[in-house]
This record gives structure tokens, C-alpha cells and sequence, in this order.
């Protein structure tokens, strides 16, 4: 199997934060990279955005402590280029974060999914990169 996931900032919150209705099928995401069956992606500013609604939303210190064990063992960074910066703001995204995140996916040149619980946010994507929940993912992931 072997994917490059980027996963979107819901994902890393929902292990981190034990979101009850969640946490299952995201942790099972990170399960598959500590397996060494996918690598996870995703940009310094989604941490930057975990960790500061982690913050409010659990402690600062033990939010930090996670994100920090997440991204040391199982995460990697890629981050945005000026030009996919621009290409976000002149999308049709609703949100430029998404697009821009989106963005940083795509001209990344590595990333086979992008996993993300709020598949809406991504619904004027060009469609250059399959957006999946993490269940819909881990239902590919047994099939393949």
C-alpha cells in the first residue's frame, strides 16, 4: 500500500483531543503509518492550528506534548510556495486556508489523499487528489 496521506488539521485533533465519536478511525490513520503502510503529511501551519485549539480546548502543555510525539514519530511537513499561496487565493475554495492546504498537497508532487473529516470544505477542489474521510480511506486501505 504505501500511500502519502496529508492529512487536514481535524484528524490530528481528534487523537489528540480523544473526540469520542472520532478518535477510532483517526487514530487507526496513524496505526497504519506506525505500521509503516502509509506516511502522513501535512503543513506547519495545520500544527500551528492544532496547537492552538488544543490549547483552548485541553491544556497547553499537554497539547504541546502530543503534537510534539505526533510529529516526531509519525508526521511530516511540507509547507506552501508563494505561488501556492496565490493559487489558494485565486481558487474557487470558499476558505483560504483549505485552499491553500489543498494547494500545498497538490504541488507537493508526493501525496496520493487527502484525509479530512470536513469533506464540504473541499468541494470546489479542482479534483487533481482524492479527499476522503478517514473511514472511507481505511475502507480502501482493507480493500487494497
Amino acid at each position: 500500500m504505501n500511500y502519502n496521506i496529508f492529512i487536514d488539521s481535524d484528524i490530528i485533533l481528534d487523537v489528540l483531543l480523544q473526540r469520542v465519536d472520532f478518535y477510532k478511525d483517526s487514530y487507526a490513520i496513524f496505526s497504519l503509518c506506525e505500521k509503516e503502510e502509509i506516511n502522513l503529511y501535512t503543513s506547519s501551519s495545520i500544527i500551528l492550528n492544532v496547537q492552538y485549539i488544543g490549547g483552548k480546548l485541553s491544556s497547553k502543555k499537554s497539547a504541546a506534548k502530543v503534537i510534539h510525539y505526533l510529529v516526531e514519530n509519525f508526521i511530516n511537513i511540507i509547507n506552501p510556495t508563494k505561488r501556492t499561496i496565490l493559487k489558494g487565493y485565486e481558487s474557487n475554495f470558499l476558505d483560504a486556508e483549505d485552499a491553500i492546504q489543498y494547494f500545498t498537497a497538490v504541488d507537493s508532487g508526493i501525496i496520493d489523499y487527502i484525509i479530512t473529516r470536513n469533506i464540504k470544505d473541499y468541494k470546489n477542489a479542482p479534483q487533481q487528489l482524492p479527499i476522503l474521510t478517514p473511514m472511507q480511506f481505511l475502507k480502501l486501505a482493507i480493500q487494497n
